[in-house]
């Protein structure tokens, strides 16, 4: 920090209580840790067909997205670390909506447009769900009436890598067949 002499001084980092401030706001500070000790990568659940209940969809204006939240259910098992139950986990996908200037542009094949892909992909998606998609005013009185939340789905959760990091996704989500 700046001094009316013109000098600069540093806070003491060198103490070894962080229960005294320090110069940092690191006041109170009281649990000890090593981080190369402790690191564990986050626990994935291995690819493959999995049951779940849809427990959340909402629409995303910044992505122009819907997105889906699924809780896996009924499939036993534990993830990568050999300890977390997959059953109770969390994974999301996204059905992109058409926006302006969609029909304008083509897909990276050149073979239809971005409006056309992404009206084909929300077909297919609400014929696999069993679900009416069929226009916005539908869906969005879907979601404010949250009548698609509790539905059994399918799901085939993948590995996705991600600058840097691997996570799951999912791949495809279908209605589950009635037993």
């Amino acid at each position: 920090m700046a001094t009316k002499g013109g000098t600069t001084e540093s806070p003491d980092t060198t103490g070894e209580d962080f229960g005294e401030d320090m110069g940092m706001g690191m006041a109170g500070l009281d649990t000890d840790f090593d981080l190369e000790d402790e690191y564990k990568p986050e626990p994935l659940v291995p690819g493959g067909n999995y049951r779940g209940n849809v427990v959340g969809v909402a629409y995303e204006p910044e992505a122009h997205a819907i997105a889906w939240k699924v809780c896996l259910a009924d499939n036993g098992g534990v993830m990568s670390d050999g300890e977390t139950p997959v059953d109770g986990s969390h994974h999301y996908t996204r059905n992109f909506l058409p926006q302006p200037g969609d029909e304008n542009e083509r897909t990276k094949d050149g073979r239809q447009t971005k409006r056309q892909a992404k009206v084909n992909m929300m077909k297919r998606f609400a014929d696999e769900m069993k679900i009416n998609m069929n226009t916005r005013q539908i869906i969005a009185e879907s979601i404010v009436n949250q009548d698609w939340v509790g539905l059994p789905v399918i799901v085939s959760i993948g590995l996705n890598e991600y600058q840097g990091r691997t996570r799951n996704q999912i791949n495809r989500m279908v209605a589950a067949q009635a037993e």
